[in-house]
């Protein structure tokens, strides 16, 4: 059986070694070190507009939560969110189980909007029990009959030109 072995580096020696890295950092090495910030950081500009704003959706359909968790709801960390056309509905498909009353929030960060969450059974009758549009928030409270998939329409709606609004849903149970 024929063997290559090609001789290897020599990097035993702490000294030699260290002397050749830092050779290779003025020239070729800054070099490479800055693409990868320069990029992260151009990608950042773009992107934390977009997650600002879905951030603030978000929070304000958390902060519209707040008066049902002193009733002993639990808001649970899941949550849906994205843009939407101005007026256009949104179908969220979501699984409840009988025996649970569930409270769905959806906040937008548009101020002159019109938000609006309806909840619907998989024959696609209205099952919301409760529900209020106030400023930017919008809630709907059901208490499903039976275990199953429902869908919750959310629309958001400009009073003024935005083409595309963004929405937040959250939701809780007790």
């Amino acid at each position: 059986m024929l063997f290559c072995t090609a001789p290897l580096p020599d990097t035993h020696d702490p000294e030699r070694v260290q002397a050749r890295l830092v050779s290779k950092l003025p020239s070729q090495g800054m070099k490479w070190r800055f693409f990868p910030i320069a990029g992260l950081l151009a990608l950042w500009l773009v992107v934390w507009p977009a997650w600002a704003v879905l951030d603030e959706a978000l929070s304000l359909a958390f902060e519209a939560a707040v008066p049902y968790v002193e009733q002993g709801f639990e808001v649970r960390e899941d949550s849906w969110s994205g843009e939407i056309p101005s007026g256009e509905p949104k179908l969220v498909r979501h699984q409840l189980f009988r025996g649970n009353e569930y409270w769905f929030w959806l906040g937008t960060s548009f101020e002159n909007c019109e938000v609006l969450v309806e909840i619907f059974d998989s024959e696609g009758t209205s099952v919301g029990l409760e529900s209020f549009f106030k400023g930017q928030t919008a809630g709907v409270r059901v208490l499903p009959q039976k275990t199953g998939t429902y869908y919750l329409r959310v629309t958001v709606t400009s009073k003024e030109s935005e083409p595309v609004l963004d929405w937040a849903l959250v939701y809780g149970y007790r």
